[in-house]
């Protein structure tokens, strides 16, 4: 982390710009040891995969600000700029390697797109997104007009990059050509960064986890996609002698797209993996550090609380925390929230955790149980509806479960993991959808959930039962659904009830032994420790 020397400092929320980041009094964690770590691996292009909102964009737009040659309008390198990252990354853990700080500070052309807003309804939609994209991305080398080093065929067909339109074949070859450009130029080989690779295809995901069918013009939409991005990362990284290395991150592999088919020294680095560990989310150590800054360590309980929150990731060895929550935690001076949940589209984990195969083991989950799964990082997330071990892949690559136990197994490839919810914060998630689920099974919303747990809190019995009885007549019967359904609708509804409706202030446990007997609900004021107890069953 930097030293702010007892300066004033800022907190600033969701900028993913390193340059903004390090050379301001902005409070962040240190993370360019990746650089190292990404140049001693021996693989010439590696997929990174990580929740969302894990530092991902902002470790890319570090490569690309470490790397990438500054250069003015002409072409010439701007040496006083390039001096300015020495002098920046020197003061860094980064620094400590001088030969990487030498050899690589400031030496090479960059390359870096991001797919995050590439989504569309229609494949001629995301087309003219990518070529957006593309066009941004020659202008911002517009220099290479300048250069001497290119011929007039090559300038001719990069202002046709730049004024378009631009033909699929075009857009297939638009990197590979941009970067065989720069090579000419600098006479140095680029670095390839392409930021959340995936974000076009999880859109597609969720669509078909909601449909029972989807149209043929549907799936001819996603085979399209397919084959577009295919192309674009096989041209850029499969055979480009002008690549230096590539980067690609992204939260899910995507699989069955084969879109790294064929790639010579591909590596995967995802949360089963130690390589990258460190380098995304915030390390104990980290937050430790972070609390000390903010002066939030003054209250001992406060660290704790944390963990509770926001931690339970283990990932290589080391215990991880949600870097976007804590950053939110301390700009808001120590106050616990759910900051993560809701901070982007969802609509893939919301569609899968409502599938009613799924339930026995999602309450299992929201009561502290652990689940054993086969975790593939070359998982199908397609095949979630047919697969309950997809889901928990789904579920695990994305941050929702976090793998306490994880053992390769003898194919070398898959990992026999025991997985959890990982904290307080991601257990809300669950929960929610839990409440979703019943809702639509009992054709109830959660304000109707709120006035039947109300009667029961006031002492109110006989309209309690009354309510209880009525939406109980709502659901299957126990001939309709058996005995093994009823008994699970039964226990979702009491469980996520009386959770989502009094959890802010009272304890909630499950089958308690007291006495001769077991209550079914035990439910604990948390100010007074006064127990009320009812037994449903």
């Amino acid at each position: 982390m930097i030293e702010l020397q007892k300066k004033p400092y800022t907190i600033n929320i969701g900028v993913d710009d390193f340059k903004k980041m390090a050379t301001s009094t902005t409070l962040f964690v240190d993370k360019t040891s990746f650089i190292s770590t990404l140049l001693e691996s021996g693989y010439h292009v590696t997929l990174i995969t990580r929740p969302r909102r894990w530092g991902k964009t902002l470790n890319m737009t570090m490569l690309q600000y470490f790397f990438s040659i500054p250069v003015k309008s002409n072409g010439e390198i701007d040496e006083e700029e390039q001096s300015k990252k020495h002098d920046i990354f020197s003061k860094l853990k980064i620094g400590k390697q001088l030969d990487i700080i030498k050899g690589y500070c400031g030496k090479y052309p960059v390359i870096f797109i991001s797919f995050k807003d590439a989504k569309a309804t229609t494949f001629e939609e995301m087309q003219e997104n990518i070529a957006d994209l593309i066009q941004e991305l020659y202008k911002s080398h517009r220099y290479l007009l300048e250069s001497p080093k290119l011929d007039d065929i090559d300038k001719d067909e990069f202002k046709r990059y730049i004024t378009g339109p631009l033909t699929n074949p075009m857009i297939l070859k638009a990197l590979k050509t941009l970067s065989y450009f720069l090579f000419k130029h600098f006479n140095q080989k680029v670095f390839i960064l392409i930021d959340e690779y995936d974000t076009p295809l999880n859109d597609w995901y969720a669509l078909q986890l909601a449909r029972e069918t989807l149209s043929d013009t549907e799936d001819m939409y996603f085979q399209n996609v397919l084959n577009l991005f295919r192309g674009i990362f096989s041209s850029a990284l499969k055979g480009n002698d002008s690549l230096e290395k590539g980067v690609v991150t992204g939260i899910l592999r995507v699989a069955k797209a084969s879109l790294f088919s064929g790639l010579n020294n591909f590596g995967e680095d995802s949360i089963l993996d130690e390589n990258y560990a460190e380098h995304f989310g915030f390390t104990e150590t980290e937050v430790n550090s972070l609390l000390y800054k903010s002066g939030l360590d003054q209250n001992p309980g406060t660290a704790q609380t944390l963990k509770s929150w926001y931690n339970g990731y283990n990932i290589g060895g080391f215990t991880i925390y949600n870097p976007w929550s804590i950053m939110n935690c301390l700009n808001n001076k120590g106050a616990f929230k759910a900051y993560w949940v809701g901070t982007a589209s969802t609509t893939l984990i919301e569609n899968a955790l409502i599938l009613d195969k799924f339930q026995e083991e999602m309450q299992m989950l929201i009561e502290g149980e652990k689940v054993d799964m086969i975790a593939d990082p070359k998982m199908v997330f397609a095949d979630i509806k047919s697969s309950p071990n997809a889901l928990y892949n789904l579920l695990l690559f994305s941050g929702y479960l976090t793998a306490e136990k994880a053992k390769l197994a003898m194919d070398g490839i898959t990992y026999l993991c025991s997985v959890k919810i990982p904290n307080y914060e991601v257990r809300g998630v669950f929960m929610t959808s839990a409440i979703q689920w019943i809702e639509n099974k009992f054709k109830t919303d959660a304000r109707d959930y709120k006035a039947f747990v109300t009667h029961l809190l006031r002492g109110d019995v006989p309209k309690f039962m009354e309510t209880l009885k009525s939406y109980l007549g709502a659901s299957a019967s126990y001939f309709d659904s058996g005995p093994k359904q009823a008994e699970l609708l039964y226990n979702g509804f009491m469980w996520g009830l009386f959770a989502s409706s009094v959890n802010e202030d009272y304890f909630v446990e499950k089958e308690r032994e007291t006495g001769k007997g077991r209550a079914d609900l035990l439910i604990i004021p948390k100010e007074t420790g006064a127990i009320k107890s009812e037994t449903l069953g």
